[in-house]
């Protein structure tokens, strides 16, 4: 038993039909530009320096 494309190679030898080449170009990913943040702005979007709060006494929340 033959697969598919093993009957389609032996047919297009019989018939003498070329193979269409695969002309798809590859998908380029852009290029961006590389943003420059300063310590300050770094520190900023972790959250240092934010209030932090924790479950107390009694399950209320606190400040620490």
């Amino acid at each position: 038993m033959r697969t598919i494309q093993q009957e389609l190679k032996k047919w297009m030898k019989v018939n003498k039909v070329q193979q269409r080449q695969n002309k798809r170009k590859k998908a380029r990913k852009k290029k961006r530009d590389k943003e420059r943040l300063t310590e300050r702005e770094i520190k900023e979007l972790m959250g240092v320096g934010r209030p932090v709060y924790r479950r107390g006494k009694g399950g209320a929340f606190r400040q620490r």
